[in-house]
């Protein structure tokens, strides 16, 4: 029998997979959505839809593709640190801290003097891990909710005119979602699992040297959650399914490079969770359930600058503003989300084949005051603070 073996790129892709099902997620920022997908686009405020110049332009504008040569690869660990906590008229309660890591795998191959590319691309796209305790006066809203999720893109880009490119591709997602609370007769929970198919599409604009235009688009997708729900000691599990809507994203971004060393973008980064409603878990009785959400569409606001030194270094700094998308309405502990201020400071460094970046991101939400929840169970003031550190890794070959 012959041996088969698997490319080295392949093989990457596919331990980043797995990497990224296995690690507890524990990001929001309009709703679950985790935006940041590189060090080096994090140091920029993730401002980089129109630079889009390495590997995790899979992610951020396929059609950047285009301006690399020869094979890439690209890894990247985003480690984040949530500090939540809350105060109002049923007591007041603080979510376990943990420090979570996020890993992203990226693979480009783009031929010499040719006018295409292509890449590979495996990462988090959402992701929610809140742990309030089971003890907690916010119990039986919830106890703990873990949602980890993981796309494999494969994508491709052309060059139209020298100015001018585009890129698309079908991206595999998957979806692992833990829900629980405590009821009147005990612990409830839910955990299902499903997957579902979506592209990503983008396109490039670079007219001249100092402006460049990109905007991407990442489409909608429904994951059907097969699993089982069970309340502790009272009733055993039993086969119970959910559909979770997971919203289309859409990037735009300018990038101004007065001079070779300076590059200076702005992006507006759409999320529509409009889209999500509510679920309904289906299940035999006493199990069933269903929530309302009833999600608003939000942005985030990205500026970012980097500034090239002859050595090889570069600095970055940026700014995200992150829009809230969870109403007070349908507030829900689970997804403690807030309006957001993150503020990033980077530094790469490249020689030869090699660049390295790191840079650290710091979160910071006013006071969200919520009012009119549900039976006024989740009404409060709820603190938001997060320190992030990402590291990359590129390889040219």
């Amino acid at each position: 029998m012959m041996n088969q073996r698997i490319s080295p790129a392949a093989q990457a892709l596919l331990t980043g997979a797995f990497l990224i099902l296995v690690s507890p997620l524990a990001v929001w920022g309009s709703g679950t959505r985790i935006g940041f997908k590189d060090a080096y686009a994090t140091g920029r405020g993730n401002a980089f839809a129109a630079t889009a110049d390495n590997p995790s332009a899979v992610y951020y504008n396929p059609a950047g593709l285009t301006q690399l040569k020869g094979q890439s690869l690209s890894a990247t660990a985003y480690v984040i640190e949530l500090d939540t906590s809350f105060s109002g008229p049923a007591g007041s309660a603080k979510m376990k801290r943990e420090s979570n890591l996020v890993p992203q795998f990226y693979y480009a191959y783009a031929p010499k003097d040719k006018d295409y590319a292509f890449g590979l691309g495996a990462y988090a796209p959402f992701g929610l891990s809140t742990d309030w305790g089971q003890a907690s006066v916010l119990s039986p809203l919830t106890t703990k909710a873990e949602q980890k999720t993981y796309s494999v893109a494969a994508v491709g880009a052309y060059n139209i005119t020298p100015e001018i490119s585009i890129g698309a591709g079908p991206v595999f997602q998957r979806a692992d979602t833990k829900l629980s609370r405590q009821s009147g007769f005990g612990e409830y929970t839910f955990d299902g699992d499903g997957s579902a198919l979506g592209f990503n599409a983008g396109a490039r604009w670079q007219p001249s040297a100092e402006h460049a235009f990109g905007i991407s688009y990442q489409h909608h997708y429904t994951v059907k959650l097969d699993g089982t729900a069970a309340i502790a000691g009272a009733v055993p599990a039993q086969a119970a399914n959910a559909d979770f809507v997971f919203p289309e994203v859409v990037i735009a971004g300018y990038s101004y490079r007065p001079t070779p060393r300076w590059n200076i973008e702005f992006n507006l980064d759409w999320t529509n969770w409009d889209r999500f409603n509510s679920i309904s878990i289906k299940a035999p009785a006493p199990l069933s359930a269903a929530q309302t959400f009833n999600w608003q569409s939000g942005f985030f606001y990205d500026l970012g600058l980097t500034r090239s030194f002859e050595n090889g270094f570069s600095l970055s700094a940026g700014y995200t503003y992150a829009e809230n998308s969870v109403p007070d309405a349908t507030f829900t502990p689970a997804v403690p989300d807030s309006d957001r201020h993150m503020f990033a400071l980077g530094g790469n460094y490249g020689t030869g084949a090699l660049k390295l970046s790191l840079t650290y991101q710091f979160g910071y939400s006013p006071d969200r005051k919520v009012s009119g929840s549900p039976f006024g169970l989740a009404d409060g003031s709820y603190q938001n603070r997060t320190h992030a550190l990402a590291a990359s890794i590129d390889y040219a070959f």
